[in-house]
């Protein structure tokens, strides 16, 4: 039997009554993360485990179980801790290369590394079905259990909401120190709504914005910026109104103005038609700097 007519088919009642972990009924849409790896994915459960339970504390009782047994041709696994329950679906062939493209083109790290995430031969995609309601809580948890794949040939973590990926050593650093956790948390473009930067032709400047940030209840943000030199200003600016907006629960909309320096104020439109490629299942608010001197 295939993995597709496992996965999908009807459980018998033994199955059922074997399981303790359960996932989520409420969750129609759950959140997820991709993991791509260098040949065919293989892991021990318990090796997986133990070295999941030295990055978090929180870890301590995780536990895993295959509900439909061992897949010649892939895997479907939970894994639980406190709250959270992960679904692990993986395929021995090589991630989408087309939803992958989107993530990896505008990524901020070497070439080099983005050629061997290009070429991966097999992935997981780890859905949180699990009873944590806060959105970052569910991100934070994936991303954990993403970092415990670095020592079985992973090579990458992609998010597809977000339009982002970070190589799997990146992601081993961010939630295993302090400061990379508090990135995470509190700096939500540094991953889980990616920071993405791109020309239009016949536009002059360069296009900035986020992606994912809808998956939060939060508009995303776009400018035109005047070069790619003004990437790191923006990029800390978008993510502190995201944090400000998630932290107080304020919302902004078009003709909303913030004041973001002293001779500066920061007003928001809708994108306009000929914007099309700021038009998607999200949020856009498109962010537009003046002096306040610039009437006087």
């Amino acid at each position: 039997m295939n993995i597709f007519s496992r996965l999908f088919g009807k459980k018998t009642q033994q199955q059922q009554a074997s399981e303790n972990l359960v996932e989520n009924p409420e969750i129609k849409e759950p959140l997820a993360l991709g993991v791509v790896f260098k040949g065919q994915f293989c892991f021990d459960e318990n090796n997986l485990l133990n070295k999941l339970r030295n990055i978090d504390s929180s870890m301590k009782d995780i536990q895993c179980q295959q509900p439909l047994g061992q897949l010649d041709d892939g895997c479907y696994i939970l894994v639980g801790w406190g709250k959270h329950v992960i679904k692990l679906f993986g395929i021995n062939a090589p991630y989408p290369a087309e939803v992958l493209e989107t993530c990896i083109a505008p990524a901020h790290y070497n070439q080099d590394i983005k050629a061997q995430i290009r070429n991966n031969d097999s992935h997981l995609i780890l859905y949180y079905v699990g009873y944590e309601q806060d959105v970052l809580e569910q991100y934070l948890a994936l991303t954990r259990l993403a970092a415990g794949l670095e020592e079985f040939n992973a090579l990458a973590v992609i998010n597809g909401n977000g339009h982002t990926s970070l190589p799997i050593n990146t992601i081993r650093k961010l939630v295993t120190d302090k400061d990379g956790i508090d990135s995470l948390r509190y700096c939500l473009p540094s991953f889980f709504c990616g920071f993405v930067k791109y020309e239009v032709e016949g536009v002059k400047g360069v296009w900035m914005r986020t992606y994912g940030a809808d998956i939060f209840g939060l508009p995303d943000f776009a400018v035109l910026a005047n070069s790619h030199d003004e990437g790191e200003y923006y990029f800390e600016m978008f993510g502190n109104i995201l944090q400000y907006l998630r932290d107080s629960g304020a919302t902004m909309r078009p003709g909303d103005t913030m004041e973001v320096g002293d001779d500066k104020m920061m007003s928001l439109r809708a994108p306009q038609d000929d914007e099309y490629f700021l038009k998607d299942q999200g949020h856009v608010l498109v962010v537009e700097i003046n002096s306040n001197n610039a009437t006087a």
